[in-house]
């Protein structure tokens, strides 16, 4: 029997959206007629909810959806929240504590804001240009602060490729059982509670409509997609993935900056 998706799950950046971080016309047309047909499409991404809503409002979907990796899942037509974790406060200020004393750069998310300490770091301005969003700097009080922010999402950031692999295996091995980490963009460590996963945010969106495992597709192209690319009824990992993702998944779509999202989605409409 042929496999037709009830609803699709997609990432953002890598996936979605092209090496330029576009919406091409073509993968909007394409959703937007599986929306038509009745099929739900759920974005799933590392984002935060106010810097992906522009994204999610432009497709036109209404159906719940997934942000901070799994930690948070919203109705972007009624706000409505279905799932939501943080990483407590205790863990949140244990983290950040542990970078700043080793001089890395790290972000908090706490109720949809973004809180930095220096908001001129050219780290943060990476991040701001890509997410959308105006961060909130603390200055000297962002140590504080963390021991009250039970953060949604907590990431690391480093351009330079050895400090980066440095904080990632360092974070991996300090919090091994406590968080979940993944990485991307060849430059952030992502932090979340080891309970949260893109997986675990669609199998909660799926239950909000109605939808089973089985009738889900999901598309990924990073570290941090594999678990819903596993888990779903049919995977798809994009060409220009990690090979964690292509390992995990049922089919290989081709590369973002040829809508290979899209191309694979025809194929199942009507």
């Amino acid at each position: 029997m042929k496999f037709k998706p009830k609803l699709i799950a997609l990432d953002c950046d890598g996936t979605l959206l092209d090496s330029k971080s576009r919406l091409t016309e073509r993968t909007k047309k394409t959703l937007q007629e599986a929306i038509r047909q009745g099929i739900y499409v759920v974005i799933a991404t590392g984002r935060m909810y106010p810097s992906a809503l522009p994204l999610i409002n432009e497709i036109g979907t209404t159906a719940p959806c997934v942000f901070y990796n799994g930690a948070l899942v919203r109705s972007p037509l009624t706000g409505q929240t279905f799932y939501q974790r943080g990483l407590g406060c205790e863990l949140t200020a244990d983290v950040v504590g542990f970078y700043l004393d080793r001089g890395w750069y790290i972000q908090m998310y706490y109720d949809d804001r973004l809180y930095v300490a220096d908001d001129e770091d050219e780290r943060c301005k990476m991040y701001e240009g890509i997410s959308g969003i105006k961060a909130v700097a603390l200055g000297e009080k962002f140590r504080a602060f963390s021991k009250e922010a039970d953060s949604a999402k907590v990431l690391g950031i480093s351009r330079d490729h050895g400090i980066f692999t440095e904080m990632l295996n360092a974070t991996k091995e300090k919090y091994k059982g406590r968080l979940y980490v993944a990485s991307s963009w060849n430059a952030f460590v992502e932090m979340v509670h080891p309970e949260v996963n893109k997986a675990r945010g669609v199998e909660k969106a799926a239950e909000a409509v109605g939808v089973a495992r089985e009738d889900v597709m999901t598309f990924g192209d990073g570290s941090n997609d594999k678990e819903m690319i596993a888990w779903a009824g049919r995977g798809v990992a994009m060409e220009n993935g990690s090979e964690l993702a292509k390992a995990a998944a049922d089919e290989i779509a081709p590369l973002n900056d040829e809508d290979g999202a899209a191309q694979v989605i025809e194929r199942y409409l009507d």
